[in-house]
C-alpha cells in the first residue's frame, strides 16, 4: 500500500509517498480502507518534531513515521469479534486515532488499524472527505461548548 511517511523532522519537504506493509489489526482494532484524511495543526507540528514543546511534554515518536490521526473509511477487518464489539466488515467510520496520547495515528496511508474506541460510525448524510473532518474539529467544539462552558475565555 501507498502511505506518506517521514524520516527525519522538518518541513513539507520531508513527507514521502511510499510503499509500506498493510498494518495488521491487534486486539481491539480493525483495519480500515482509508477514503479521506483529515489536516490539522498537530499533524504539522508531529512533521516538525514539535521543537517548542518541552521534552518532558513531547509524546513519544517512532521514525519512520506515517502522521494523520483523523480519518474516515471503511472497515476491512476486525482483529477478533470478541475483541471489536459494533463494528462489522463493510461498515463506514470516523474517527480521532491515537490523539493525544500519540500524534501517529497512521491516517495518511491506504489502510490503518484503529482502535475500535477511537471510531463512530460515518454519519450516513455526508460524504467521508466531510467526514474525515469532523473528529478534531468536532472535538474541539465539544471542549470549548460543554467542557469549559460558556462563561469561560476562551484557551
Amino acid at each position: 500500500m501507498k502511505a506518506i511517511r517521514l524520516h527525519e523532522f522538518g518541513g513539507p519537504e520531508v513527507l514521502r509517498h511510499e510503499e509500506v506493509p498493510v498494518p495488521e489489526p491487534g486486539p481491539g482494532e480493525v483495519l480500515v480502507r482509508v477514503h479521506a484524511d483529515g489536516i490539522n495543526p498537530p499533524d504539522w507540528y508531529a512533521r516538525e518534531g514539535m521543537p517548542d514543546i518541552p521534552p518532558e511534554l513531547k509524546p513519544p515518536f517512532d521514525l519512520p513515521l506515517i502522521p494523520g490521526t483523523d480519518v474516515s473509511g471503511v472497515v476491512e477487518a476486525v482483529a477478533a469479534v470478541a475483541d471489536v464489539d459494533g463494528f462489522a466488515v463493510g461498515d463506514e467510520v470516523v474517527g480521532l486515532l491515537r490523539f493525544p496520547t500519540a500524534l501517529q495515528g497512521s491516517a495518511y496511508a491506504e489502510y490503518v488499524t484503529a482502535p475500535a474506541s477511537d471510531l463512530a460510525r460515518k454519519p450516513a448524510a455526508i460524504d467521508h472527505v466531510h467526514a474525515a473532518g469532523l473528529p478534531m474539529s468536532g472535538l474541539t467544539a465539544w471542549q470549548f461548548l460543554i467542557e469549559l462552558g460558556h462563561d469561560h475565555p476562551s484557551p
